[in-house]
């Protein structure tokens, strides 16, 4: 019989009886589930406006391509770091349309796509039932890693079990519907059961009925025990405040996520605004808070986060769920204050209330926790956000930063230290400045920065780069005594007010001398001088120095001759690598330089641990936990180096404290990479 006939013949009895009632009942149903859909969208939405505004409607064609990416072919979470997951994702998801897309097809195949309808339906059928065993697949890979394995990342939850053996009833009823209908065909087994071959071993399972009454049992197996459940599954969702929500909430975060540089924190209007950060959940801004309710407690964020890692209080995911579990107290009490028009009882402080002090400041805002978001939370700004309310209206911060906020006062640096100071360094080097060159034109502008600057080790990178930079006949200049720090280590730590001093004192030399390109050795400064100052109208070629000496050494500008044979591991600072995305660069310099055996840790490249230094810690002590400099020389030793080379002030005085602490400068010997490049290319003995 031809595949079309297979399913039609003698069907207008199943139709009138079996079909039309489910038809029916979907009529009755449906528009119950979309209002309570609506209802529950409606309910989250009004807490998101409680937030402050925020433009995130830029740029829609991208923003459209990358939720695509993520909702469909899950890119930031299948891969051989989270293959298990991703892959258990994949599955779920992918069996889900696929289950979806067959019912939907059977129903529209029944209101005349075709005539007959048969093949389509079949067809359907079999998408549909390959779509639950993926389903069923999936799922049991969750409930293994969920209940056997049991990471310590995922806090599973009553409601979390109830999803799981609800998803899976509705599963297996789907199948048994299927099975019931192949058990009462008067042909055993029908033409058809090849394309329900799940359906058709469950039919094994059903005793033969009277034919009278086949039909009349379809109708009520078929809408008991499957139809009905999976009505009231679907209301459930988004009746309570369940975390299959995030079907919708997650792709919607991932939509509005910002496409702003990485390195690149809200900017304040200090004449505009009259409180200073966030002291109350609705301080935050509306996207801020979808990222609360989209977070799916996942534990990745915490899985990565340095200070986690270290026995510190901070979780990023326990603070993203306690802040989400305040805004579900708080909103519906300043939404029904809003509507009667009534004073609101005025919350205690964030701080203290629902995040304790030292989750607040043990953060180094490394970013490890959005990057391994699959969802694009935005964890860091939170934290400042947070930290500029405790340092702006409530002066409350870790006693160390009052040195480094009157440094950055009085000299603009973080220790303080005499600015005449800032370009000694230079003493046995002839390195041009700016004041001194007679407006004459320069290819850089060497920003050198406080740490290098002022830091006896870290002045050496300065001095090796500079030789380079001599080396090559490159026309460059500093500002000696009137450069200024950064900003950045004020910023991170919440002092906006003091950042924008910074900032704009700055401008106004880089003006004076119509800076036109800026090469610096800080990927600190590098973030916030290319992503951050145009926020306070500067902006120009930053240029860090690993891309430079890559690019002269691939154009064989830098010719490295001397080989140095040593075992060799590289650390990827944190504001190149994830806040740039520079981790391709310094590799490539690093293994330009002859018989220099390169190590790679565990945790490299994205996954890369923090030195400590970020977020404020270069100047504060750690007194909780293990330091996070000494975890990091730990997976350093795993590879047996002798040398350790990065590419950041902050990370070279964090690995020679950390050296320092295990008594191992014999051993051990931590190099910027500039520093590796200028031994290559003298030879020279240090």
């Amino acid at each position: 019989m031809p595949l079309r006939e297979l399913f039609w013949a003698g069907q207008e009895v199943y139709i009138t009886k079996v079909f039309m009632p489910i038809i029916i009942g979907i009529a009755i149903f449906l528009p119950v589930i979309i209002v309570l859909f609506v209802l529950g969208f409606w309910r989250r939405y009004r807490l998101w406006k409680l937030g402050q505004p925020e433009n995130r409607a830029e740029n829609w064609p991208a923003r459209l391509i990358t939720t695509l990416a993520v909702a469909l072919a899950n890119i930031r979470i299948l891969g051989v770091r989270e293959l298990y997951p991703g892959l258990m994702h994949s599955l779920i998801f992918g069996g889900t349309a696929l289950l979806f897309l067959g019912k939907i097809i059977r129903l529209l195949s029944f209101g005349g796509l075709t005539t007959p309808p048969q093949s389509i339906f079949l067809y359907a059928s079999l998408i549909a039932e390959i779509g639950a065993v993926l389903i069923l697949i999936g799922g049991g890979m969750a409930v293994y890693r969920r209940y056997v394995r049991k990471p310590p990342r995922l806090d599973t939850k009553p409601e979390d079990t109830l999803i799981f053996v609800w998803a899976f009833l509705l599963i297996l009823t789907g199948f048994m519907v299927k099975g019931f209908r192949i058990a009462i065909s008067d042909v055993k087994p029908p033409d058809w059961a090849i394309w329900s071959p799940v359906g058709y071993l469950i039919s094994h399972a059903f005793p033969t009925f009277a034919t009278e009454i086949k039909n009349e049992i379809l109708v009520w197996h078929r809408t008991l025990i499957h139809a009905l459940p999976a009505f009231i599954f679907l209301g459930y969702i988004w009746v309570i405040r369940s975390r299959l929500q995030h079907i919708l909430l997650s792709p919607l975060n991932v939509f509005f996520r910002s496409l702003n540089p990485k390195g690149r924190l809200k900017s304040i209007d200090l004449e505009a605004v009259e409180v200073f950060g966030a002291a109350k959940i609705e301080d935050f801004t509306w996207k801020q808070l979808l990222d609360l309710d989209a977070c799916t407690r996942c534990g990745r964020c915490q899985d990565h986060c340095p200070a986690y890692l270290t026995e510190k209080p901070l979780s990023p995911k326990k603070i993203i769920n306690d802040l989400k579990d305040h805004l579900h107290l708080r909103a519906p009490q300043v939404i029904k204050a809003k509507a009667r028009g009534t004073d609101l009882e005025e919350a205690p402080p964030l701080i203290g209330s629902v995040i304790e002090e030292d989750e607040l400041w043990t953060c180094t805002t490394c970013r490890s926790c959005m990057e391994h978001c699959p969802i694009f939370i935005e964890h860091v700004d939170k934290m400042v956000d947070m930290r500029r309310y405790q340092v702006l209206m409530e002066s409350k911060f870790p006693q160390e930063l009052t040195q480094v906020f009157r440094g950055l006062e009085t000299n603009s640096n973080p220790w303080g230290m005499g600015r005449d100071t800032r370009g000694d360094w230079i003493r046995k080097l002839e390195v041009p400045v700016m004041s001194e060159m007679s407006g004459e034109d320069i290819d850089f502008l060497f920003f050198v920065g406080c740490i290098r600057s002022f830091d006896d080790r870290n002045k050496k990178v300065s001095m090796a780069m500079a030789r380079i930079l001599d080396h090559l006949g490159v026309k460059f200049a500093i500002l000696g005594i009137e450069e200024g720090c950064c900003g950045d280590p004020a910023r991170r730590v919440g002092n906006e007010y003091l950042y924008q001093i910074l900032v704009q004192t700055n401008i106004e030399t880089f003006g004076r001398y119509n800076i036109k390109r800026i090469l610096t050795t800080c990927p600190h400064c590098y973030n916030t001088l290319k992503n951050e100052y145009p926020q306070l109208g500067f902006s120009c070629d930053v240029i860090h120095h690993a891309e430079f000496l890559k690019e002269n050494i691939r154009n064989k500008s830098l010719k490295l001759d001397h080989a140095l044979a040593k075992k060799t591991t590289y650390h990827d600072p944190c504001y190149l690598g994830r806040y740039s995305g520079m981790y391709k660069s310094p590799r490539q310099v690093l293994s330009s330089i002859p018989s220099l055996d390169i190590r790679e840790m565990r945790r490299s490249g994205i996954d890369s641990l923090c030195c400590g230094g970020g977020g404020g810690w270069m100047w504060m002590e750690e007194n909780i936990g293990t330091r996070i400099n000494i975890q990091r020389l730990e997976d350093a030793l795993t590879v047996d180096p002798e040398w350790i080379a990065t590419a950041c002030p902050f990370c070279v005085t964090m690995f020679d404290d950390a050296i320092k602490n295990k008594d191992m400068e014999d051993k051990l010997k931590i190099w910027d990479i500039a520093e590796l490049v200028e031994l290559s290319i003298f030879g020279v003995k240090k």
